[in-house]
């Protein structure tokens, strides 16, 4: 077996190359991917999560080139939001896969963060701070946070949407979703 993914007209793969095509991406997991950089296990879990740097892996095994194609703007003016399609192709020009992408300035992560001091808490209006109970080391702490501007933040929610894309498009163009999940990572440690 090459590897590279080929999409031939009239010509369904068969069991024996899907087969083939699963086991690749076992063994580059297994020799070449590093838990925790590559990919990770979610608790509570069944698959690893692949990873951006993962899903960079599997598409240089299969020589499939990812391209942001189409990027939606969904902002608001107190909200950064994108969608990103992004299209895999292969070496010979094939689009193999398509992967979509969001994320918003919204996500509980983008939208809070500590304040530098609790002068700049107190100064924060009152509709953009709140205290909130984390886990810190097992405990349960009171922890004070103040509204992110959006437009800090914009670059990041762009690329997050292109990762999110990216890895979403690999697992289809490579039918990975048998070995791996998809941003697991991104979700909330309280889900």
């Amino acid at each position: 077996m090459t590897t590279e993914l080929t999409v031939q007209e009239g010509r369904p793969l068969t069991a024996t190359d899907i087969k083939a095509q699963v086991q690749l991406i076992q063994q580059v997991m297994d020799a070449v991917m590093v838990r925790d950089v590559h990919y990770g296990t979610i608790p509570e879990t069944n698959k690893p999560t692949l990873y951006k740097a993962g899903a960079e892996k599997i598409l240089t095994t299969f020589r499939i080139a990812a391209y942001p194609r189409e990027i939606e703007d969904l902002s608001t003016h107190d909200e950064i939001r994108y969608r990103v399609k992004v299209h895999g192709l292969s070496s010979s020009g094939i689009l193999v896969g398509v992967g979509i992408g969001e994320c918003s300035s919204d996500e509980e992560k983008y939208k809070w963060r500590r304040p530098v001091c609790d002068e700049e808490f107190d100064e924060t209006p009152e509709d953009r701070r709140r205290e909130v109970w984390k886990k810190y080391q097992g405990k349960a702490t009171k922890q004070k946070q103040v509204r992110t501007q959006p437009a800090d933040v914009a670059n990041t929610i762009l690329k997050m949407a292109k990762k999110r894309a990216q890895i979403d498009m690999t697992l289809t163009a490579t039918a990975a979703s048998d070995v791996f999940d998809q941003d697991l990572e991104d979700l909330p440690d309280s889900m």
